[in-house]
């Protein structure tokens, strides 16, 4: 039996079609993503993987903790680490995790779900090797949704928390991520910037600011944005981007007429000319910064991959991304799985293979596409 469950937890399952159970997996090189990774969603809401699609457990809020380390070792999370430590990952979606997709694809499970007397691990069971003692890696603020696009793939309706009851919330959750994170960071640490349209997030500006003004060298940032404010932002580019790794530009089509089908409220020619804008920024101030372009494969815009790849590749895009889809619910399930085509189950997913298996495209070490390297690399 679980202690607490959220609602947004249960329906993340059941959303993904996830059922606990021991997996019993046979490896011995462990997942250190909850070791490693904290997410702060909405609310404060936090999870210590990667995506809490992958492993719909949360820990607690941040918003109810003065100590970010009674936080990080809450029951909850605890219980997580213990289950990895013991091999068992019941917590975790081993349908859609990365990790499982990875570097734990080829293990087998000793047990299938539905076993009838499962029972997750407690807290006699917990060791210290369940605990941390620093600041996660890996940091994921995932908590402003705010955004001037309504895209099919993410939400129905356009987000604004700059104002409204959101605003507050937003503003004590900025303050806690200063005292309890910010202010601690002593080792290298990564922090991925999501959730909607940081460019235009009051909380997230914010946070930069104070970065900026700490000037921490430990930290290191990853911005996702839709491309839209970047010229607009300029002076906010040229402080922040001393400190920025990787900004990675949302772009789900190889033409303006399917880009402005799946990214609503886009322009096609606007997102090519700021994202050429910002890589010539990044190549005349010799920032360190590297720009990758995202692209979130869908029934639409599969056909489309390689006019995406070789248009981001004459930008300059120093890594080009193939990714999937996930069902954030804006569709019915069955909606769903029509789009999905990067699914093995779809009926068109070796139609999508094939469009990999291009030697333009398979071959170019700056294009990721992990999801399905056993496919790609299988002969038969």
């Amino acid at each position: 039996m679980e202690r607490i469950i959220l609602f947004v937890d249960h329906y993340q399952r059941k959303n993904n079609n996830q059922i606990l159970f021991d997996k019993k997996v046979k490896t011995s090189m462990k997942c250190r993503n909850p070791w490693e990774t904290l997410t702060v969603n909405q609310y404060g809401e936090s999870y210590i993987c990667l995506s809490p699609a992958w492993l719909p457990k949360s820990i607690g809020s941040l918003l109810d903790h003065s100590d970010i380390y009674t936080l990080l070792n809450s029951h909850e999370a605890l219980s997580i680490r213990t289950e990895i430590l013991n091999n068992r990952y019941s917590y975790c979606n081993s349908n859609i995790c990365g990790t499982f997709f990875n570097r734990l694809n080829k293990t087998e499970f000793d047990s299938m779900p539905g076993t009838m007397d499962f029972n997750l691990l407690d807290s006699t069971n917990f060791v210290e090797d369940a605990k941390v003692t620093r600041i996660p890696k890996n940091i994921i603020f995932d908590f402003d949704y705010t955004c001037n696009f309504v895209c099919p793939s993410c939400r129905s309706d356009l987000i604004n928390n700059n104002k409204g009851p959101m605003s507050g919330t937003n503003n004590l959750i900025v303050e806690k991520i200063k005292k309890l994170i910010i202010d601690n960071i002593k080792f290298p640490t990564e922090i991925r910037w999501a959730g909607g349209e940081p460019f235009i997030s009051k909380a997230y500006i914010d946070l930069w600011e104070y970065i900026v003004q700490s000037d921490n060298k430990f930290i290191k940032n990853v911005i996702q944005t839709n491309g839209s404010y970047l010229k607009k932002k300029e002076d906010l580019l040229l402080q922040f981007l001393p400190y920025v790794t990787e900004l990675r530009i949302s772009f789900d089509a190889g033409t303006a007429r399917t880009y402005e089908k799946n990214r609503v409220n886009g322009n096609w020619q606007t997102l090519l000319e700021n994202s050429q804008w910002v890589s010539d920024l990044i190549k005349k101030n010799n920032f360190k910064t590297r720009i990758t372009a995202d692209f979130v494969t869908q029934l639409n815009n599969y056909m489309e991959i390689p006019e995406y790849v070789n248009i981001t590749k004459k930008i300059g895009f120093n890594i080009i991304r193939i990714g999937k889809m996930w069902n954030w619910d804006t569709w019915s399930h069955e909606e769903f799985q029509e789009r999905n085509v990067s699914d093995k189950s779809h009926p068109l997913f070796k139609s999508f293979l094939d469009v990999l298996r291009r030697p333009d495209i398979l071959k170019d070490n700056t294009i990721v596409k992990n999801y399905w390297i056993n496919e790609l690399n299988d002969k038969t």
